[in-house]
């Protein structure tokens, strides 16, 4: 069985590195008869110029387009292709029409509410032409995999005929064996990864970092921000680190919590907790909004604390700081909660399941 992912970016981007790529890797490096082939739409030099600001020419989009469309042409030999979104971002659906059209088994996989870029734009040709794109994408594919319930909802109301909630799942065996001995510095070291684009969302812990750095010495460890954010806390030392693999095994081993701040608004509401799965993976508490996903991966877990608020998120931060044998055991306990939902070692059958 030839199996096709046709991703939005190459392995660049963590939503096609994890949602493809790392299938790709366990699928063909096992037993299984099963091969996997993968196209990025856009290309890493893009989302290279992309995460630093830098222009990207119209001519450049145009020749990944076509790339693209040239290699549509030659999707005969597989038997499965997996979308990731949509082959063509702001393009009606007429490509995926003709898709439909083969004996090909079309399957759509998401893991952020993408459809609020269409139905939820102010830009009336947008939400007048593309509205019901998503919906329409997910009606008539084999399937869709969902990244979460509100994806899942979405795609239900849509009318998918099968639905797999799968999250966005890591590797254990790139994760630590034990949880770190806890540090004798001075500093509690908070640590946040993400990317440029998601550095928004630390605008709401400000204010209560600023206060528990009244109290206690605190590092804020940024993983992905880059510094051009320009980030200012009163009172926090603020470590930046850019984003690489490597860099983020190495930070996780620093931080004595994670935390995971969103607004709480339709698009949020889509995001599939990644953050979180690798701080629990690494035996590290955690600190989130109340909002979709890290809700449901936090509540009634006895893994971190839920922030609606300022005072919540400073109450909830100091409270893991002063009880280190806590901290210890959601720690532990969020290990065991990743590696029995959140690893590709034990969800890879159900992914083959629903696709075979």
């Amino acid at each position: 069985m030839n199996i096709l992912f046709l991703t939005k970016y190459d392995n660049l981007a963590a939503s096609s590195r994890l949602r493809a790529f790392q299938y790709q890797n366990k699928i063909n490096s096992s037993k299984s008869k099963s091969r996997v082939d993968v196209q990025a739409l856009l290309s890493n030099s893009y989302l290279e110029k992309k995460f630093n600001n830098k222009h990207v020419s119209f001519i450049h989009l145009i020749y990944l387009f076509f790339k693209r469309l040239y290699f549509l042409f030659k999707i005969v030999k597989y038997e499965i292709i997996i979308i990731h979104i949509e082959l063509f971002p702001f393009v009606p659906p007429i490509f995926e029409w003709f898709l439909f059209k083969t004996n090909k088994k079309i399957y759509f996989d998401y893991d952020d509410a993408i459809f609020h870029t269409y139905d939820l734009s102010k830009n009336f040709y947008i939400n007048f032409f593309l509205s019901s794109k998503i919906s329409y994408l997910m009606k008539m594919s084999e399937g869709v995999i969902a990244g979460n319930s509100y994806i899942e909802n979405y795609a239900k109301t849509s009318g998918a005929r099968n639905i797999l909630v799968l999250p966005t799942v890591i590797d254990i065996d790139q994760y630590a064996v034990k949880a770190k001995e806890l540090s004798d510095s001075k500093f509690f070291t908070i640590g946040w990864i993400g990317s440029p684009s998601t550095s928004k969302y630390l605008e709401i812990v400000k204010e209560p970092l600023q206060r528990l750095g009244e109290k206690i010495p605190v590092t804020l460890y940024l993983v992905g921000a880059n510094n051009s954010h320009k980030l200012m806390i009163d009172n926090i030392k603020i470590v930046y680190l850019d984003w690489s693999e490597k860099n983020e095994q190495k930070a996780l081993k620093e931080f004595d919590v994670g935390i995971m701040p969103l607004y709480d608004e339709p698009w949020d509401r889509g995001k599939c907790a990644f953050k979180l799965i690798q701080y629990m993976a690494s035996y590290l508490p955690v600190v989130a909004s109340n909002v979709g996903m890290n809700t449901e991966i936090i509540n009634n877990q006895g893994t971190g604390f839920i922030a609606e608020s300022p005072n919540e998120w400073f109450d909830s931060l100091y409270k893991i700081y002063c009880d280190s044998d806590n901290r210890k055991i959601m720690g532990n306990n969020g290990r065991k909660l990743i590696e029995k939902n959140f690893t590709i070692q034990s969800r890879l059958s159900d992914f083959e399941d629903f696709i075979s």
